[in-house]
């Protein structure tokens, strides 16, 4: 049985390698010596790459043999979880970020984040035989394979793109495909809190890249790519009938430029000249890095943009932002709307005036924001000065939007977040969200 991802799989003289990773994303790939090259995870027919940092994986890369698939027999299947035998279990999430959670007064919270195959089980279930087959789907139940991934993506766009095109694909010539997947982050990325030290960041989207040989005979390049993703947004999350967007149209192809854009991961040059929608435009490749959707807050009261021709606002990346929201007393002791205040920091190494900046909760209440902070200062806003905002208990989120409407920063909290701080005490906002 092949151990691994096998750069040569597809035959007719293509070599695609594993792809390389920039400087700046290797620093948090996991690496264990007892690794293949020190940081690859082998399994049936595909390889991990371990982030450290995220504990979740930066891709997998696998093969599938069309000609071989035998889907499961009855009876044969198991859907058993567990740790990576080759990856440290601190460097993988289990089970407790993806299960529902309880209050202490015993109260369910749902959790709506699935764990999200990235080698689909029943895309690897090929081999010489039914026992191989079976062997190779159960092995893609690994924590390393999995990555926090909401329930209405995971059963609908995302399982149609990997039943309906990749697992179906008809253009190739001798029905072996390599495929490469993985997560895509942003700026505002969501996370899964189990304790004040203890979260886990949900990904923006996710990538998806085919490799194959053409049928045409004719084609320009015999080596066909394609590439994908689908982002964890208000639109994809809404309802779980969007799997009918996959079959009908291509909103979801995109670019190798994107993807390597979007996540650090270098497919190479070979891919990049096969890819066949690497003629559109550079600069408007550029500017949808700039706007994934999670780098605009998807939340109750902000307004979803679901036109794709509409302008976004324009988003302050994380690492220029000089003021961001640090702390806030969503829990006073004594009035509520008189004690709670919202405390700006200014972590850049120059005064910077906010007048006619705002402050805006969840719900669109806004307060304008007036004065000028110093380097390594802080303005607390607070009473009167916070208009109509409210920090809810319950949970809740705060946008700060300069006087030309672009947002600088943004925060959440969760009430079990709240509960964990004593009252009268201000929260903490991570603003290293890299």
């Amino acid at each position: 049985m092949q151990i691994g991802y096998d750069a040569g799989f597809i035959g007719r003289g293509f070599n695609v390698p594993l792809p390389s990773v920039s400087r700046a994303l290797g620093r948090h790939v996991y690496k264990r010596t007892t690794l293949r090259s020190g940081r690859f995870s082998d399994h049936l027919h595909f390889t991990v790459l371990m982030n450290e940092h995220t504990r979740q994986l930066i891709y997998s890369a696998y093969n599938i043999d069309q000609s071989k698939f035998k889907p499961n027999p009855p009876g044969k299947g198991t859907r058993s979880w567990k740790n990576d035998p080759n990856v440290e279990a601190s460097f993988q999430l289990n089970n407790r970020y993806y299960e529902d959670r309880k209050t202490p007064s015993g109260q369910k919270i749902p959790n709506p984040y699935d764990r999200g195959h990235m080698v689909m089980r029943f895309n690897n279930m090929w081999g010489d035989n039914n026992d191989e087959s079976n062997k190779s789907g159960r092995a893609t139940f690994i924590y390393s394979n999995s990555s926090l991934q909401h329930e209405n993506l995971n059963r609908d766009e995302w399982k149609e793109l990997e039943l309906g095109i990749v697992r179906d694909l008809k253009d190739d010539a001798n029905d072996r495909l390599s495929v490469f997947t993985g997560p895509i982050y942003g700026d505002l990325d969501r996370h899964v809190n189990l304790a004040p030290d203890d979260s886990a960041r949900v990904p923006s989207g996710f990538f998806k890249v085919v490799c194959y040989a053409r049928k045409e005979t004719d084609a320009r390049d015999r080596l066909g790519v394609l590439a994908f993703a689908i982002f964890q947004d208000a639109e994809v999350l809404r309802d779980k009938k969007g799997n009918k967007t996959v079959k009908t149209n291509q909103e979801y192809q995109v670019t190798i430029s994107d993807i390597q854009d979007w996540t650090g991961i270098n497919f190479g040059r070979r891919l990049y000249d096969a890819n066949p929608l690497f003629y559109r435009d550079v600069a408007a490749n550029r500017e949808r890095a700039r706007t994934l959707p999670e780098r605009i807050p998807v939340v109750p009261g902000n307004e979803v943009v679901t036109d794709p021709d509409a302008t976004r606002p324009e988003i302050e990346y994380l690492a220029e932002r000089q003021i961001v929201v640090i702390s806030a007393m969503i829990n006073p002791k004594g009035n509520e709307s008189t004690g709670e205040w919202v405390s700006l920091h200014n972590r850049g190494s120059r005064k910077v005036t906010i007048n006619n900046w705002r402050l805006v909760d969840g719900q669109g209440r806004e307060a304008s924001v007036e004065g000028a902070i110093g380097s390594g200062e802080s303005m607390r806003i607070k009473g009167r000065q916070l208009g109509k905002v409210l920090l809810s208990n319950s949970g809740g989120n705060l946008s700060l939007v300069d006087n030309h409407g672009r947002l600088v920063d943004y925060v959440s909290w969760s009430k079990p977040q709240v509960r964990r701080v004593p009252e009268g005490t201000a929260l903490l906002f991570d603003n290293q969200n890299n």
